[in-house]
């Protein structure tokens, strides 16, 4: 029985996770005040992780020619039909960019 590969960017998206979640918990235990900067700082940290993730995978799809992100669509009942590399690639892109704004957003100096 063939074994999946693991992707790269799996032990990212992991740590992703975990400093999101470590930061809920922390946030849920000591209910900060509205000016802690703690909470910001870590969902923006565990952001840019998750946006180093995604951008190594998107160089590890590109390199290799298809993607882990199995993307399938049909504009009508019946067999989905898979995603071209480009509508994959704006979706990487995309999901890139949304987090991107996220963490400077929650990492830039407040005034």
């Amino acid at each position: 029985m063939p074994v999946a590969a693991v992707s790269p960017a799996s032990p990212l998206m992991c740590i992703a996770a975990a400093l999101a979640a470590a930061t809920a918990l922390a946030w849920l235990l000591r209910r900060p005040d509205a000016q802690a900067s703690w909470p910001r700082i870590g969902f923006g940290v565990a952001l840019l992780v998750f946006c180093a993730a995604l951008a190594l995978q998107l160089a590890v799809d590109l390199g290799s020619g298809h993607s882990s992100l199995q993307l399938r669509w049909s504009a009508r009942p019946g067999p989905l039909h898979a995603v071209g590399m480009r509508t994959m690639a704006a979706c990487y892109l995309a999901a890139l960019a949304a987090s991107s704004w996220g963490a400077w957003k929650l990492l830039r100096r407040r005034g």
